[in-house]
């Protein structure tokens, strides 16, 4: 008896060890569900720097031709881009919690209270958290969130699959678009800020002794700019790499869905088809070739692929 029990334990450990799917008797992972659980898992430190949808708005009307006056409240588009921000980073927080508890459910450690805790650090409690105009967004996120916390048991990889699928593509939907939009704004705003740096036609102007006085930009002046110009930049990158991100789960649990649907979660071909999917979404992701450029007023052709 000893010997058969030790027989079966080597059995498992070389399983695991090989990262092949196991049967019930030995509770292995499945590797492909852990696979896109690690790649949810990622989302959660993405929150920390995206999105700043309202922080692009007002960067925007501030190099606008009819900037905002300062003494006039926050313009409607931006007041919303804020409230947006707030409900796009609980998407990546709870998705980041769903991959964890993905992971740890494909690991073959799924119980009923798994994912409450994962679930509880997001400070999103259910349906209803937040008052947003992305109404459909907003109720996924809670939705999602609420069956995490849920009290019920959650050994079943397939059926906890298939119970977030319609949440996650929601969520999906709307989350991308968004990175990309600020992604793309804040390049917008690079490109501008260089452009009015450049044309000399931002000056300060003053009078004295009834005579116009003009002064060119300091040292200090140039200073800030460079500051900025940085910032900006890192925003930049840190949105189109939260966009790519956010694409590549999203594929990734394109493919997890229909193997769940299909009874293929054990198999080879689902990861190699997962790795595949978030290859391409990240590769095709925001690659729009930049538009031509103007030299000494002649347009300089986009490079050909």
């Amino acid at each position: 008896m000893a010997r058969s029990f030790r027989s079966i334990n080597a059995s498992c450990v070389f399983g695991l060890v090989a990262s092949v799917v196991m049967s019930s008797g030995c509770g292995g992972a499945v590797a492909p569900a852990v696979a896109v659980g690690k790649v949810g898992e990622n989302l959660h430190g993405r929150a920390q720097v995206a999105p700043h949808g309202g922080e692009v708005c007002l960067l925007q009307e501030a190099l606008s031709d009819k900037p905002q006056s300062g003494e006039r409240p926050m313009s409607d588009a931006c007041a919303k881009a804020f409230k947006s921000d707030r409900l796009w980073r609980g998407a990546l927080l709870v998705l980041g919690a769903y991959g964890e508890t993905l992971e740890t459910i494909a690991e073959g450690d799924g119980e009923e209270t798994t994912g409450q805790l994962e679930a509880a650090l997001t400070g999103i409690s259910g349906p209803g958290w937040i008052q947003a105009e992305e109404t459909a967004a907003a109720d996924a996120v809670g939705q999602l969130a609420a069956q995490m916390s849920a009290n019920a048991p959650k050994d079943k990889l397939e059926k906890f699959i298939q119970d977030a699928a319609p949440h996650v593509k929601t969520i999906c939907d709307g989350l991308g678009a968004y990175l990309d939009a600020q992604a793309k704004g804040l390049t917008d705003v690079e490109k501008e800020a260089e452009k009015k740096r450049t044309s000399k036609t931002d000056r300060r102007c003053g009078s004295i002794d009834n005579k116009s006085v003009c002064v060119s930009d300091s040292a200090l002046d140039r200073l800030v700019y460079g500051n900025a110009y940085g910032q900006v930049a890192i925003m930049a990158a840190n949105h189109a790499d939260a966009r790519d991100d956010v694409a590549g789960f999203c594929a990734a649990h394109k493919k997890l869905e229909e193997a769940a649907a299909s009874g293929t979660l054990g198999k080879d071909e689902t990861y190699a088809g997962i790795v595949d999917a978030i290859k391409s979404a990240r590769g095709s992701s925001g690659n729009a070739p930049e538009p031509a450029k103007k030299t000494d007023g002649a347009e300089t052709p986009a490079p050909k692929k």
